[in-house]
């Protein structure tokens, strides 16, 4: 749902959430479908459990106003599709699915017809494309386990941090909790749909943001700006694509290739008073919320 947002969507920015979440299936159509079937045939309790949530549902979060009138209390753009799974749609589709077939004369029949509309339905299947084996037994790419290797062997501190693309950068943070990232979730994911102002990039709060500027965006930034948010941010790392367009700015910029895989380059900043981070210490029972300094 990134990059869809109530300012530029209006009224329909709901709609666009949806058909986002969705992802061409059709799910949220039998869902609907099971509701109706609740209030048409359901028992006493079956209405009780599921009519009022819907109800709710149905004048808050599936109302195209709600989004609009949020809006205006706190910014809802990359986070309103969670309110989607307050619907149980996982739960009451089997369920309503069930009732019908064994409420039904000719169970198997009804069956069939219920399986035929799931996959109808459903659009886009997870092994559509036939099963995809994975490499590793951590779900990651090989070469991204080569290049945390690569990293912390050439790494004279215990947690060095690094700036990787988009997708490495979301991969990494669950396989390799030792490489401490350069970015965090939520500015990447602004970095992916919108450029920088000026008044952002001079923001000396976040300069990271020089960084995703010229990395993400493509953006003009001042070699010494860019080596100074690498500074600041106390990032030794950058790891990017073969090919991407700012690795000549990167090798003019000071930083020099320690390693490369079949796809990727592993350039270094020295860092020119090092870094230090402040992490919670779990070594300990007794100092179980303490904190130390790790160089």
């Amino acid at each position: 749902m990134q990059g869809v947002n109530v300012y530029e969507n209006g009224i329909r920015f709901l709609y666009r959430c949806l058909s986002l979440y969705m992802s061409g299936t059709g799910f949220f159509i039998l869902y609907l479908l099971a509701l109706a079937f609740i209030a048409i045939r359901g028992e006493r309790r079956d209405r009780e459990i599921f009519i009022p949530q819907s109800v709710i549902l149905l004048i808050t979060v599936l109302n195209p106003i709600f989004p609009l009138v949020l809006d205006k209390i706190f910014d809802v753009n990359s986070e309103y599709y969670r309110f989607f799974w307050l619907a149980p749609v996982v739960i009451l589709v089997p369920y309503a699915a069930t009732r019908l077939i064994c409420g039904a004369k000719d169970g198997r029949s009804l069956t069939i017809v219920l399986i035929c509309a799931a996959f109808i339905l459903g659009g886009n299947f997870a092994y559509g494309e036939g099963i995809k084996v994975a490499e590793n037994i951590y779900k990651v790419p090989d070469e991204l386990i080569g290049i945390c290797d690569m990293i912390h062997e050439d790494a004279s501190g215990r947690y060095p941090k690094a700036f990787f693309e988009y997708e490495y950068n979301m991969e990494v943070r669950q396989y390799d909790p030792k490489i401490l990232l350069c970015v965090d979730r939520e500015d990447y994911l602004y970095a992916v749909n919108y450029s920088y102002t000026d008044e952002m990039l001079a923001d000396p709060e976040k300069p990271v943001y020089k960084i995703l500027a010229l990395m993400v965006r493509g953006q003009k930034v001042d070699g010494s700006d860019f080596t100074a948010a690498l500074e600041d941010t106390g990032t030794e790392y950058v790891v990017v694509t073969k090919g991407h367009p700012a690795e000549d700015y990167l090798k003019k910029a000071g930083l020099y290739e320690v390693g490369s895989t079949q796809r990727h380059r592993i350039y270094k900043y020295d860092l020119k008073e090092g870094s230090a981070y402040e992490l919670v210490d779990y070594t300990g029972t007794e100092h179980r919320f303490s904190y130390r300094r790790l160089k």
